[in-house]
């Protein structure tokens, strides 16, 4: 089968749960042999220029082939700044040579990974893409990555803020064009990554699948002859999510302010720079700044990001809504005990796998502050060691190998 996997951006230096999660689906069909093109705009990629001028010529990594073509976001005036926030967190772009490439390569299955106009030039190109074996047209399937169905009205209006005021030019173009953006109820296939949107899309539309996000057990799995090394002299708090309000890691912040033996080290890209000056300037007034450590963006799967998972006590995700939390999974995998927001889809799956977590109410310091204490010395204390044995068994269940194959059958269905 030749499976086109089309998305917003794919950088390999600003990495999100939605690139994850297509390049390890990317891998598994590959690897089952399947042929698999990965298709994007170039927001943030680094691999031509100062902007990344990208024109569709073939990246391969690791065996599977990249093609990037420039995004134009819809707005009037457009600042430089203005775009690189707009990389960061959506634009809905126009992407000019995107159809032509897909039509040229003519896929059996085009599996879109970003909402809008990308969306519906993947609909309007699947109509003239007649497949290798087939006069049908190639098939289309839409992911629902960002808990579109559960979204606070706050973080919804946070996304519309840095265009506000602008003249929205394209709102002309997509008139001339006659885009329905009827998305994704006219996608033939719905993947959901969070149960909400299954439940909301399974009652409206005939082919919709419930496919979670997963992990690769046997990169993260813990040293086989020490499973639970002796507890560091200062417990330390593992948060991996973008520095961003809708992950609230100030949460994280302030609870160190009120345990004193406790460091944090945040991983993620910043794409809200603003945020990350309010979580420093909050850490100072606090005298916790020498026990938080901002380190940044790692690559997925890399030796860095693992021994994060490896050399932690806990794992704390405090998102204010969240459609699944795939860093959980990473969490798990590494035998480490994970303490959550009760949001979304993390919320269901923390529930069904309830010994390998311990949720809170989102925003609640004092759940946040018991949760902590009864974990005692984290992954090293008795309750620490019984959630990490339960956290491995959980993983397991998500191993992206599984998942691959599952996307393939549903494409087979529809």
């Amino acid at each position: 089968m030749r499976i086109a996997h089309v998305l917003r951006r794919l950088s390999f230096d600003d990495w999100g749960g939605t690139e994850q999660v297509v390049w390890n689906l990317a891998k598994a069909q590959k690897a089952a042999g399947h042929e698999v093109r990965l298709f994007a705009t170039t927001a943030l990629w680094r691999g031509k220029g100062e902007r990344g001028a990208g024109n569709g010529e073939l990246e391969v990594v690791d065996g599977i082939e990249i093609a990037r073509y420039k995004p134009i976001y819809p707005w009037w005036p457009m600042s430089n700044s203005l775009v690189d926030e707009l990389d960061r967190k959506g634009g809905n772009p126009f992407v000019p040579g995107l159809g032509k490439a897909l039509r040229e390569w003519r896929p059996g299955v085009i599996h879109c990974h970003a909402m809008a106009r990308i969306a519906e030039l993947c609909l309007r190109t699947a109509q003239q893409i007649p497949t290798s074996n087939s006069q049908l047209p190639a098939k289309t399937v839409i992911s629902l990555h960002g808990g579109s169905a559960n979204i606070p009205e706050a973080e919804a209006a946070s996304l519309k803020a840095p265009t506000r005021g602008l003249f929205p030019w394209g709102k002309i173009v997509d008139h001339l064009m006659r885009w329905t953006r009827r998305v994704p109820e006219e996608f033939e296939g719905i993947v959901c990554v969070g149960e909400d949107e299954y439940f909301k899309y399974s009652r409206i539309h005939p082919n919709v699948i419930y496919l979670p996000n997963g992990v690769d057990t046997s990169l993260f799995a813990p040293v086989p002859h020490s499973p639970f090394p002796v507890p560091h002299p200062s417990f330390t708090i593992l948060c991996v999510a973008r520095i961003d309000r809708q992950k609230n890691q100030m949460m994280i912040v302030e609870a160190l302010a009120r345990h004193p033996g406790m460091k944090a080290r945040l991983v993620g890209p910043v794409t809200q720079p603003e945020y990350k000056d309010e979580l420093e300037r909050r850490a100072l007034e606090l005298g916790v700044a020498d026990r938080v450590s901002f380190v940044g963006a790692l690559p997925p799967g890399s030796e860095a990001l693992v021994s994060e998972y490896a050399n932690a006590d806990v794992f704390v995700l405090p998102s204010r809504h969240e459609p699944f939390g795939i860093a959980v999974l990473e969490a798990w995998a590494s035998g480490l005990p994970v303490i959550a927001s009760d949001v979304g889809g993390l919320s269901r799956l923390c529930a069904t796998h309830p010994d390998a977590a311990i949720v809170f109410p989102p925003g609640n310091a004092k759940a946040l502050d018991d949760a902590l204490s009864e974990l005692g010395v984290g992954k090293a204390s008795k309750k620490g060691r019984e959630m990490s044995q339960a956290g491995l068994a959980a993983a397991r269940n998500y191993d992206w190998n599984e998942l691959g194959r599952r996307a393939v059958d549903f494409y087979d269905k529809i």
